[in-house]
């Protein structure tokens, strides 16, 4: 019973404790976000895509604890799963879009592994909205007084889905990263430059530390506790670990479009995404580099 009330206890911390996490980086990353706004000239689906990643895990923290902590009714708890489920979907697929933006702009030059990474996101998109969509078909027999086990095995497998979606995407960042990093290596380019590297490091960086976290929530909704309600212990915190890590990659992004633009490489990488610039690159500049390439 001590064993029962402590893991009862632990699970409850975990999904509460995210929320410090996302407050820590939010004011340690905000003057990043204000001298991103000051220097935009328009808006743009980046742009949007780090709204939501930033802002989304606020809504997701707040219903997460709201259903952990505070019993509701059936007509409440449809609304605040839906509304969790909603805010979910956008923190994952903005933060995974931000990870396309970073290996789109690695992979500048090959026409057909952009085409296949934008293929692989659209995929990864649509099963997470089917996902989605099945599981507010279920809300409705899971927000009752007794609700049915095998209503609760269906729900987790979902959002199972939704991770394993989001867990391929990001094996597949990781490979092209990898591939690229030894394509360079093989065609003798035994010194690459900074912006190349960064991209690169940080491209494995991110997508790693988000597939890690996925393979534990993937692992967790198939352990006895789920079960009993407690499965993917770490679901928030994969939440706020997208939103964070998203931001992370824009503001990364951002630094190396303000820095070494003096080098002719470097344009091209930061001309084939779209982002806020101060100074954006003229397409005759795109094309002289392309051609020295």
């Amino acid at each position: 019973m001590v064993l029962s009330h402590t893991a009862q206890q632990t699970f409850k911390y975990l999904q509460v404790a995210p929320a410090a996490i996302w407050i820590l980086d939010y004011f340690l990353t905000f003057e990043h976000e204000v001298r991103l706004f000051s220097n935009m000239s328009c808006w743009n689906i980046v742009t949007v895509m780090f709204i939501l990643a930033r802002y989304a895990p606020v809504i997701w923290i707040i219903t997460q604890i709201y259903l952990t902590l505070s019993p509701c009714s059936p007509e409440t708890c449809l609304i605040v799963n839906t509304t969790s489920g909603t805010s979910l979907f956008f923190i994952m697929s903005a933060a995974e879009g931000l990870l396309l933006v970073r290996i789109l702009a690695l992979w500048y030059d090959s026409r057909k592994i952009k085409l296949f990474l934008l293929a692989s996101y659209l995929l990864i998109v649509v099963a997470m909205v089917i996902c989605d969509a099945l599981l507010a078909l279920l809300l409705e027999n899971i927000c009752v007084p007794t609700p049915m086990v095998s209503e609760f095995t269906t729900m987790e497998r979902l959002i199972t889905g939704k991770f394993v979606s989001a867990a391929l995407f990001e094996l597949i960042v990781i490979t092209l990263t990898m591939y690229h990093s030894i394509r360079l290596r093989s065609d003798g380019i035994r010194s690459i430059g900074r912006v190349t590297s960064t991209l690169l490091r940080g491209s494995l960086l991110y997508a790693l530390s988000l597939l890690v976290i996925s393979i534990i929530n993937i692992v967790s909704f198939s352990l006895p506790a789920s079960s009993q309600g407690q499965g993917g212990i770490m679901v928030v915190f994969q939440g706020v670990l997208h939103g964070v890590l998203a931001s992370r990659v824009l503001f990364d992004l951002r630094d190396l479009g303000d820095t070494d633009q003096d080098e002719e490489h470097d344009y091209v990488f930061t001309s084939y995404i779209s982002l806020p610039r101060t100074q954006p690159v003229s397409p005759m500049t795109v094309s002289h580099a392309e051609s020295n390439a």
